[in-house]
């Protein structure tokens, strides 16, 4: 269930930064950010993306484990630096602000994330338990700010 978790706290979050960086296409911007919110579970073969490109998934979980370095804040920074150096800083954005939102997520589950692993094995943890009812009453809490928030943007209330 926290795929859709994750979309929902992407799509917020990616509600939040147009008031901040003002990016040139919001349109694509706010679906790229809640469908890159997604992707640190590529290390795992059971999760939506995982599943989508099950070997290359299956050797990531190999070498690097679940939550570990594609759960932390390396991955992103790096993609950012690598896009923008091919000039397309508009999707490195999107990348580091979907895959901070994830991990913001995870960070609240009672597993965890090491957020500057390798270096440090340190994780933040919370109080939800994936697929549990936290997680569930989470999810419907965002998914109601996302519409109220949404609405808002467009001057719909």
């Amino acid at each position: 269930m926290m795929f859709k978790t994750h979309l929902a706290l992407g799509f917020l979050i990616a509600l939040f930064s147009l008031s901040i960086l003002h990016p040139a296409y919001p349109f694509i911007f706010i679906p790229l950010v809640t469908i890159l919110s997604a992707l640190p579970d590529v290390d795992t073969e059971k999760s939506k993306f995982g599943r989508k490109i099950y070997p290359i998934s299956w050797c990531i979980r190999i070498v690097f484990g679940h939550r570990g370095f594609f759960h932390s804040i390396f991955p992103p920074v790096i993609l950012y630096f690598v896009l923008k150096y091919f000039h397309l800083q508009f999707l490195g954005l999107a990348v580091v602000i979907g895959y901070v939102a994830h991990l913001i997520g995870d960070a609240c589950t009672s597993e965890g994330v090491a957020f500057l692993y390798p270096f440090s094995k340190k994780r933040i943890s919370g109080f939800m338990r994936t697929g549990g009812f936290a997680e569930s009453f989470v999810l419907v809490a965002l998914i109601l700010v996302d519409i109220y928030i949404s609405l808002k943007k467009v001057n719909l209330l």
